[in-house]
Formats: structure tokens, C-alpha cells, sequence
């Protein structure tokens, strides 16, 4: 099974805005770095200037803005069952 590549952003706007808690949660829980592939990238270009659209992350290739905890366990939760079927 392939794991699902996450890339959350570590740009200042987007830690300020709730970047951190999201790798914090991916970091700290066993299940999701079992079946998640994470990067910490520079920049996604895609929170506007003032970061209005942070945090933001990349989820198998696909951008994700104003990501929060408990959006993104779902979308893992729910890749992961997926690929589990």
C-alpha cells in the first residue's frame, strides 16, 4: 500500500495560523505516521498575502486551504480507510 503524502506548509503565515497543531498531529499520533508520508515544505503559495487562507496543505496532490485538526483527521481517516478496503 502506498502511503498518502501529506505536505503541510511551515511558511510564517501558515504556522501562525495553525500550521503547527497539524504537524503536531500527524507527528504525535502512531496511526498517521504509519500511513502518512509528511513534509514540512517551505511554501504552497496559496494563503494569500495576509495568510487569509491558512493553514494551508497538500493531500495527495491536491491544496487544501484553512485546514484545521479536526478537518484534516477526517480526510485522513477517511484516505486511510480507503486504502484499507
Amino acid at each position: 500500500m502506498a502511503k498518502i503524502s501529506l505536505k503541510i506548509c511551515c511558511g510564517m503565515n501558515c504556522l501562525a495560523h495553525g500550521g503547527q497543531e497539524l504537524l503536531d498531529l500527524v507527528e504525535d499520533s502512531p496511526t498517521y505516521t504509519a500511513y502518512v508520508e509528511l513534509a514540512c515544505v517551505e511554501c504552497l503559495n496559496t494563503c494569500g498575502d495576509r495568510g487569509y487562507n491558512s493553514p494551508v496543505v497538500e493531500l495527495n496532490g491536491k491544496i487544501y486551504s484553512n485546514m484545521t485538526a479536526e478537518k484534516l483527521m477526517e480526510l485522513l481517516d477517511q484516505l486511510i480507510q480507503t486504502n484499507n478496503n
